[in-house]
């Protein structure tokens, strides 16, 4: 079948893209030279309360898919939000909606324009240098990335302290995290719909050679919609890199015996300290995310980032079927192959795991049509039994080979 990308990648401009990214791996103001602005996953924002950039709320009835309230009312603002001011002349602080180990969010009005915003700094006396590299990488990469599944960022700058600051769009919905604690687990559908659309912002940012790094649920952002499933939204692309610059930077942490990232959802390659990788990381992360959502558990679970390790390095995870058998044969086969130990066995673009998804969603769609049309036509003949149709849909398509799983 034909591999459209799914939604249709909107990237603007590859060579304007290009361009605004090539100060992306340059020094950031106050940086000292060669200093790593990347997130070490000693620090890898455990602390932080899942949907830290946008607030969540209650559960839409509706389509079952949570939406944030409206922002605080004058005189209901949350106790820990600033008084009214307004940054750089233009936004006005309303109300807190989360904070992390060294940044903090705000909604806030922009008097410019009249709109509401997300306004995300780093705290008020904490000098950290990586911090502040990493928030104006944000920036840069985001608005770099012309994509609706990203979330845009729309302004930056310094305050008069010199802290940055970067505005993005206000958000409302939950995060995958939050999600999947009220859920447990998602449907295939529901799940294969998060993923094509989590994979077109991966490969908008691919596009123009950069690696996100840090792909997790707490950093896929849901937005409900009416009559259709929620948007997604990749969101924190703080720990993001160009492909030509990861070598060098991951050289200089393996060296200090650091990696980068969230061990639950890094390739082994990042956890084992190797210095060569690519944006397969990002595609692994989605076959890991794929698992969770869909399983209703942990791929590699552990009681610290050690075990965790450990877990992504040697643990043979049960496959998909074993664990919830209506999940579709082919659907397996995408994610098992998306989570080879080799990276050589994976996906090798977005747009390739896309299209074995578009497949596996057809398979879903074909068999719901089955059973509508069994049932009409049950109610006027008596039913006929076929040996294989309970499964023939489960059956790997051309497209898809099976997963060749490593040692």
């Amino acid at each position: 079948m034909s591999r459209d990308r799914y939604p249709t990648n909107a990237v603007n401009s590859l060579s304007s893209a290009q361009e605004e990214l090539h100060d992306l791996d340059r020094p950031c103001p106050g940086r000292p030279h060669g200093t790593s602005v990347a997130h070490l996953a000693s620090v890898t924002d455990r602390s932080r309360t899942p949907g830290h950039l946008h607030a969540s709320g209650r559960p839409n009835a509706a389509s079952g898919w949570s939406t944030s309230p409206n922002y605080a009312a004058p005189g209901t603002r949350d106790s820990r939000a600033p008084r009214p001011t307004a940054l750089a002349g233009r936004y006005a602080l309303r109300a807190e909606l989360g904070r992390g180990g060294c940044a903090i969010v705000y909604e806030a009005h922009d008097l410019r324009l009249g709109r509401l915003v997300a306004l995300k700094m780093i705290k008020e006396g904490a000098r950290d240098v990586q911090a502040n590299a990493r928030l104006a990488r944000e920036a840069r990469a985001a608005a770099a990335i012309h994509h609706p599944n990203v979330c845009a960022v729309s302004d930056a700058g310094n305050l008069e302290d010199g802290r940055p600051y970067l505005v993005m769009e206000r958000l409302h919905g939950e995060t995958l995290t939050r999600c999947l604690h009220r859920l447990g687990r998602l449907s295939p559908e529901d799940a294969i719909d998060i993923a094509l659309q989590l994979l077109s912002a991966l490969d908008a940012a691919h596009a123009v050679g950069v690696v996100h790094r840090d792909v997790k649920p707490d950093n896929v952002f849901l937005v409900p919609r009416s009559g259709c499933g929620p948007l997604v939204k990749l969101l924190d692309f703080g720990m993001c890199r160009r492909a030509a610059a990861m070598l060098r930077d991951d050289a200089t942490l393996t060296r200090a015996g650091q990696v980068v990232g969230t061990p639950e959802y890094m390739s082994p390659e990042q956890v084992s300290g190797k210095r060569e990788f690519d944006a397969r990381i990002d595609l692994y992360a989605v076959g890991v995310i794929l698992y969770e959502v869909l399983s209703g558990q942990r791929a590699f679970p552990g009681k610290d980032a050690r075990e965790v390790v450990v877990s992504v390095l040697v643990r043979s995870l049960p496959p998909l079927r074993s664990l919830r058998p209506e999940i579709p044969l082919v659907l397996d086969r995408i994610v098992a192959r998306a989570m080879e130990r080799d990276a050589s066995f994976r996906y090798s673009s977005a747009a390739e795991f896309q299209g074995d998804l578009l497949e596996a969603k057809a398979a879903l769609n074909a068999r719901r049509l089955r059973s509508v049309q069994t049932g009409r036509h049950a109610s006027e003949h008596p039913p006929v039994h076929h040996a294989r149709a309970e499964n023939e849909w489960d059956e790997p398509t051309q497209l898809l080979r099976p997963a060749q799983r490593s040692a």
